[in-house]
């Protein structure tokens, strides 16, 4: 990646530290858009534009921890779906992101069905709203 980490967006951020992960393999996605990170080949996330990815979890991590990561205002979570969308506009939302890429790699480790990212399939586009109490 060339320039300065200033003048490179979070997701350029967040993929030049993942190239270095063993086991993860780059690719185009299969959406089409942006580029994808693999593990045991299939997968895990979608870095679609400089402000968003797509990461696919385990249903069971997104259901326990829905609440927390809706309320982290970086992460838009669907009901039923194991993959979420991590919007990419801090350095907080890049780090957010790296974390959950762990976990993502752990819930690949069991196999399951190709399923579509949510940049395939209609969702909402709109930054959540959290309420500060």
């Amino acid at each position: 990646m060339a320039g300065s980490a200033k003048g490179r967006s979070a997701a350029e951020r967040v993929a030049a530290q993942l190239v270095t992960w063993p086991g993860l393999e780059t690719g185009r996605s299969s959406c089409g858009t942006g580029r994808s990170f693999s593990f045991h080949g299939g997968e895990i996330l979608h870095l679609h534009t400089g402000e968003e990815a797509d990461l696919r979890l385990s249903l069971g991590f997104v259901e326990r921890l829905d609440t927390v990561l809706a309320e982290s205002g970086q992460v838009l979570v669907r009901h039923g779906d194991e993959w979420v969308t991590v919007l990419l506009d801090t350095d907080t939302a890049g780090a957010i992101l790296i974390s959950l890429t762990s976990l993502a790699i752990r819930a690949a480790e069991e196999p399951k069905p190709p399923r579509p990212c949510t940049w395939e399939r209609d969702r909402p586009r709109a930054r959540p709203r959290v309420p500060w109490t």
